[in-house]
């Protein structure tokens, strides 16, 4: 016997198929960039053992920027009703949704961070979407640094006062708190009684 009285036979096929299930989400994401692949039998197989997970998830959190987080959304909830099936532990299960989405943001903020460092094309499609979607997290961190002219975007019309006018310090305060909170609640989650 294993959490909540079922056999442990019965757990571990359950948590095979969530795993098997995860697995298909993550095949169906990364197929899903490839044009060719999307009329596929192996998609269109794939769309059905998932979609029962992943639409009501859409519904819900519609797509922003141009990316769809159902999938990341689906996969993070399987994988906690995975560790509640198998462990019983109902604030285990909770605790690792809030570590998964704390190390998405930090993952997230980090990328910001690095866009900023290395100077990437503002205009780039990808790099909009990271600063909009970590804008949310690095707003509240601004009060902390004096105001700074905005950097103006490279190219024309840029004076060499401009060109040091210094980095975006707010993005890296919000990725060092995250960070702090996620280890501060992974060592407790590593470390509790209950």
């Amino acid at each position: 016997m294993l959490a909540l009285g079922v056999p442990f036979a019965v757990v571990s096929l359950i948590s095979l198929l969530i795993s098997l299930l995860i697995l298909a989400i993550l095949l169906r994401v990364i197929l899903s960039y490839f044009p060719g692949m999307s009329y596929s039998p192996l998609v269109h197989y794939l769309g059905l053992a998932t979609d029962w997970i992943v639409v009501p998830i859409r519904r819900v959190v519609p797509p922003m920027g141009g990316m769809d987080f159902s999938p990341a959304i689906a996969i993070v909830l399987l994988y906690a009703i995975r560790i509640l099936i198998v462990s019983g532990d109902l604030v285990g299960a909770v605790l690792s949704i809030v570590l998964t989405v704390l190390l998405i943001l930090i993952i997230l903020l980090f990328v910001r961070v690095f866009f900023t460092f290395f100077r990437m094309d503002p205009w780039n499609p990808f790099v909009q979407m990271v600063m909009r979607a970590s804008e949310p997290f690095a707003r509240p961190f601004r009060s902390w640094f004096p105001q700074q002219r905005r950097q103006q975007p490279y190219g024309y019309g840029r004076s060499s006062s401009t060109a040091s006018s210094g980095v975006d310090l707010a993005p890296i305060a919000a990725l060092i708190v995250l960070l702090v909170i996620w280890f501060a609640i992974n060592y407790l989650n590593g470390h509790r009684t209950f």
